[in-house]
């Protein structure tokens, strides 16, 4: 059902179109990491072009020429989905409340107060749901914010990540052998490798945990610092961060095989395809004479893939 909230779109919009725009589909905090793969210009799919080298070293020394090794292009797509988000806004609706003393003179309202104030909660709540379809988008799903694209989880449990040892579910009491063990499952030649900084992302739920229990297991030895404000800590003894993300928390209507989880890779091996050059993407609004209403429209094109699932580290529950 189409919302009223006491403010003016129209100028607003149509001055800050493109940053609303941006921030309407990299908004979410997950999106904002560094070294995220943000993918630009695809209108449906695009192919990403992966490359993978062997250098084998032979005895020398002699007169030959033996060509060795290989050099190999695969791909994988990256399919954008096209989302919309629409609104519509009836001034006369004001008049008989307080808000009416922010109307203007006479009974033809094109424009509105409190422009401002509306565009930041309608950016607040779009980056709230971009940044749970970016993990736990499925659109097998029912729910509505998780049902209009294929998120990274999907994307990992259709290929072939490194499974950290499950158990029934993530407790203060185990959650540190878990982590250790999704840290022990990093291929060594992962391990400080340039360019490949291995990150462990979780949800906030299962992050507090692992905070708690670091806390009771040496509490006077071990400080989290500011951690439980940042959402990021550095394992003790690993150099692994941990990082905490609203996306995968435990989510009602999600799948239980996404709640809990923990995903481990590198943030480069992390795409997100959109288009953000295209003239039918933007966000508007404009007073509609055929019904006295206020409209807003903002539309763009979202999609998700993982490079290469096999650098991924990832733990569910059973």
């Amino acid at each position: 059902m189409a919302g009223f909230t006491v403010g003016s779109l129209t100028t607003y919009v149509r001055e800050n179109a493109d940053k609303i725009y941006t921030a309407a589909i990299l908004g979410a905090t997950t999106l904002k990491y560094p070294g995220i793969s943000i993918q630009a210009g695809i209108k449906n799919a695009d192919k990403l072009m992966l490359f993978a080298n062997t250098a084998p070293i032979q005895v020398g020394g002699v007169c030959s020429f033996n060509a060795s090794g290989s050099s190999t292009f695969t791909d994988v797509t990256l399919t954008v989905s096209p989302l919309k988000w629409n609104d519509t806004f009836c001034p006369e609706t004001l008049e008989n409340k307080y808000t009416s003393t922010k109307l203007v003179a006479g009974s033809n309202y094109d424009t509105m107060p409190f422009e401002q104030l509306i565009m930041d909660n309608v950016m607040a709540n779009l980056n709230a749901s971009a940044e749970k379809y970016t993990w736990q988008g499925d659109t097998n799903l029912g729910v509505q914010d998780l049902k209009q694209v294929d998120g990274w989880l999907k994307k990992i449990d259709a290929g072939s990540p490194i499974l950290a040892t499950a158990t029934a579910a993530i407790t203060a009491n185990n959650v540190i052998g878990i982590f250790d063990d999704v840290y022990k499952k990093i291929p060594a030649e992962l391990l400080n490798a340039p360019g490949k900084d291995m990150v462990a992302f979780c949800g906030w739920d299962t992050f507090r945990l692992l905070i708690i229990a670091l806390k009771d297991l040496n509490a006077f030895n071990y400080t989290a610092g500011d951690s439980a404000n940042t959402g990021t800590i550095t394992l003790p003894g690993s150099g692994l961060k941990v990082v905490a993300t609203h996306g995968l928390n435990v989510l009602s209507g999600s799948l239980a095989s996404y709640g809990q989880r923990i995903v481990c890779t590198y943030p480069a091996n992390l795409f997100v395809g959109t288009d953000l050059i295209s003239d039918m993407e933007e966000a508007k609004a404009w007073y509609s004479q055929d019904d006295a209403n206020i409209k807003m429209s903002i539309k763009w094109k979202i999609g998700y893939q993982i490079a290469y699932t096999t650098e991924v580290i990832t733990y569910k529950n059973t």
